[in-house]
């Protein structure tokens, strides 16, 4: 599921607000993106100049790699939380035959960035 914010009002499963705030499965979320009704709630928060805070959850590890591959480097660049870029790693890996190299490499290159060196 994806949480996304209404962009204007529409007809989704019942009526649907500017500014309301709804989860969806993440090919809806695609679909209603595409079309300009929705953004994705972590959009809302990159937006505002920062990545969202992090609470370390595996699902937010996941929702990071469920995006296009360009966008999940992207999002990936400004994570500094280990225990996140570890579920993301776990979330794209699990794919098996679909999980996607650039993105591995590119949650594997953030966690050595924000590992601490060691002496």
């Amino acid at each position: 599921m994806a949480k996304v914010i209404a962009l204007t009002s529409f007809e989704h499963h019942g009526s649907r607000t500017r500014g309301a705030e709804f989860d969806v499965s993440i090919q809806h979320a695609d679909l209603l993106v595409k079309r300009g009704l929705v953004k994705l709630a972590g959009e809302a928060a990159a937006a505002g100049g920062g990545p969202a805070a992090p609470n370390g959850a595996a699902g937010d590890g996941s929702q990071l790699v469920r995006q296009k591959a360009a966008d999940a480097i992207a999002a990936i660049a400004a994570v500094t939380d280990l225990a996140l870029l570890d579920a993301a790693l776990k979330a794209e890996t699990a794919k098996g035959e679909k999980a996607r190299a650039t993105v591995i490499e590119a949650i594997e290159t953030a966690i050595k960035a924000a590992t601490p060196a060691q002496a």
